[in-house]
């Protein structure tokens, strides 16, 4: 067990969760991508990268301990500000995945994540947002006819036990037309979709 590097992993989450629940008490977190929670995921994925390459590979639960573990998946979760960096770490953690090296659920919501952000169908629906009418619904998903499998092979339960709700302060948008249009244009200038 590598102690150092499980406490540098805690020790992240830790302040990305200290700045979230500040920002969620103000009620500012769910007032688009505020700076000073970009600003903690961004340096956090920067020392994320540098871990990887001292320790020449993403922290395992047999290396660091599951929480630990937990804790850097939820640092490339959080790196939505750099689509590159989240799509490299996609089949490293698909692989180690298939190896339970990393909590399966997880990686399954990184690749929906990703696919979320690119625009594209889902493959474990995992992700929620707020539809044309306001209403927070699991986005598209392919061959749902098979999505119970695929969650079961992740450690998901089934899709129909599953309840959609706001996170705590979450609001309902008042445009969402609006709030979709500025998501499509972070999209784009973040890199994960093309300016066309």
């Amino acid at each position: 067990m590598n102690e150092k590097l499980k406490e540098e992993l805690l020790h992240l989450i830790r302040e990305d969760e200290a700045t979230r629940e500040v920002l969620a008490s103000t009620g500012e977190l769910f007032h688009g991508y505020h700076p000073a929670m970009e600003k903690v995921h961004l340096r956090n994925a920067d020392k994320l990268k540098k871990l990887i390459e001292d320790n020449k590979g993403f922290p395992t639960i047999d290396q660091v301990g599951e929480d630990a573990c937990v804790a850097a998946l939820r640092i490339v979760l959080h790196a939505i500000s750099l689509p590159d960096f989240m799509r490299a770490q996609e089949q490293v953690l698909v692989d180690l995945a298939k190896q339970n090296k990393v909590p399966k659920s997880y990686v399954a919501i990184l690749v929906d994540r990703i696919r979320f952000y690119e625009g594209r169908k889902q493959v474990y629906a995992t992700n929620a947002d707020w539809d044309e009418n306001g209403i927070l619904r699991i986005t598209e998903v392919e061959d749902p006819e098979q999505l119970n499998q695929r969650r079961h092979q992740m450690g998901l339960t089934h899709l129909e036990s599953l309840v959609v709700t706001p996170q705590d302060g979450e609001y309902h948008p008042p445009d969402p037309a609006k709030r979709h249009q500025e998501f499509l244009e972070w999209t784009r200038k973040t890199g994960w979709r093309s300016l066309t």
